[in-house]
């Protein structure tokens, strides 16, 4: 059973619930503080940064006095400060309300398209949120303006903004429960937590300037590999490992000959060289992430049977073609005649093999002069520009002989196969963009096909006297 914490119209379960949070992530904060490999961590206000930037609605300012409050009321009991506690506390505030302010509006509903955008945003939020912070926390402190307060500063910024870029995406993701377990029972997942922990190693025992940043390359593998959430908690572990390995001296950034004998120098090329592959790594991923995308174009783009432009190819293609008031549009639509007699009779793969062949004498007719698109089932679409009504009709007549010019060989037979077509052409009324010039033509080359069906088939309609024209659109 789930516990809701937080609910958008009790007001009092909200305050009751931020106010509990609070004062149990201070607690565990404060006493953090004791052993000094975990000093540089100071929770509470990532957390309830990334409390309330996934519930905007306790984005309000009873919600902060709550949480000072509870800031208050811990340093109060359990630490002994008193005033001391209202203005030191007013720090932490201040970074909750400044990263939550930056981030609430672009991260309440986020979506595939904004994901990375969302993401990038976290960086600037705890940047700033951290220099607020510090800013006001080493004031309070009652330092004056001299090496003391930059030491100070230096303290507060270094411990909001590390802990603050660990703890928020893991806050911001989705629940680590969301990812199947079984999608992470595998090799290929378990290969790069491998790898982190290995690198771990590697930086501990090298150490300089450069060890900090030998688990980069193996993140980065975990981001490629690994679920989201996964990948955050994994980044969040890594980060407090490296800074309790520090604190130890196991990692020896300053560099320890008695571990291994290489130079400041050396280890610094070797940090470089981790730095100058991750992102290889991800222009790595990024390359295979283009292609896929452009596989993906090329399957909506084009129809799988035929080669030629799908619809959604065509006004793909008709978004890209420059616009102008003054260029006229002309579309041919043609229909097989009879196309079901041809699949009951042969089967739906002569039928295919009929289509492939249609597309192939109709490209070749048109040649560059135009787009030529499958539109649908036996329907088939040619658009040109700047053609009158006298060369729109005899591209489409040149069409429609290809096709009877040739029978076609269906399982050892040779069978005619004719096409009604309708013309339409015309330039943009209330429109600005071709895809809304062509539907509104192909509409009208629609009626016209009609006319030829009804007109005893294998036609082009209308006739090239511009009087006998069914639809043209002017």
């Amino acid at each position: 059973m789930r516990v809701k914490l937080f609910a958008e119209n009790n007001l009092k379960k909200n305050a009751l619930s931020l106010f509990l949070i609070t004062l149990f992530f201070c607690f565990i904060g404060s006493h953090l503080r004791i052993p000094e490999e975990f000093s540089l961590f100071w929770p509470v206000n990532a957390l309830l940064a990334g409390l309330i930037v996934r519930q905007p609605f306790l984005h309000r300012t009873s919600s902060y006095l709550v949480c000072f409050a509870a800031m208050i009321f811990n340093d109060t009991v359990f630490s002994g400060w008193a005033l001391p506690a209202v203005t030191v506390n007013f720090a932490n505030v201040l970074f909750t309300v400044v990263a939550v302010s930056m981030l609430i509006r672009h991260l309440q509903a986020p979506s595939a398209s904004n994901q990375i955008f969302n993401a990038m945003r976290i960086f600037p939020a705890c940047l700033l949120g951290a220099a607020a912070c510090a800013t006001w926390g080493a004031w309070a402190q009652d330092i004056d303006f001299n090496a003391r307060f930059v030491v100070a500063w230096a303290d507060w910024f270094s411990e909001q903004f590390s802990t603050s870029l660990m703890l928020l995406p893991v806050m911001l993701t989705r629940p680590l429960r969301s990812v199947p377990p079984r999608t992470l029972l595998h090799a290929g997942k378990l290969l790069p937590l491998c790898a982190v922990v290995l690198s771990l190693v590697v930086g501990a025992l090298i150490g300089g300037a450069g060890s900090l940043t030998f688990p980069v390359p193996a993140l980065i593998w975990c981001a490629i590999v690994l679920p989201i959430p996964l990948t955050s908690l994994v980044i969040l572990f890594t980060g407090i490992t490296e800074i309790v390995l520090v604190s130890h001296g196991v990692m020896n950034i300053q560099g320890d000959d008695s571990l291994l004998p290489i130079s400041h120098l050396t280890s610094a090329r070797l940090g470089v060289a981790t730095v100058a592959l991750s992102p290889l790594l991800v222009a790595v991923s990024m390359d295979a992430i283009r292609q896929l995308n452009h596989r993906l174009a090329l399957r909506a783009n084009f129809d799988f049977l035929t080669q030629l432009l799908s619809r959604s190819g065509l006004y793909e293609n008709l978004r890209q073609e420059p616009f102008s008031l003054q260029r006229e549009a002309g579309v041919i639509m043609l229909d097989v005649d009879y196309f079901k007699a041809i699949n009951d009779n042969f089967g739906h793969d002569a039928g295919d093999g009929v289509l492939e062949e249609i597309a192939r004498r109709i490209q070749h007719v048109v040649g560059h002069r135009g787009m030529v698109c499958r539109f649908g089932g036996e329907e088939f679409v040619v658009v040109v520009f700047n053609f009158s009504h006298a060369q729109l009709y005899q591209l489409a007549e040149a069409i429609r002989q290809a096709m009877v010019k040739e029978k076609f060989w269906i399982q050892g037979n040779t069978v005619t196969v004719t096409a009604s077509l309708g013309l339409a052409r015309g330039c943009a009324l209330h429109e600005r963009e071709w895809p809304g010039v062509i539907n509104r033509l192909v509409s009208a080359a629609d009626k016209n096909l009609y006319v030829a069906k009804r007109n005893g088939r294998n036609q082009t309609s209308p006739a090239m006297e511009p009087h006998n024209i069914v639809h043209d659109v002017a």
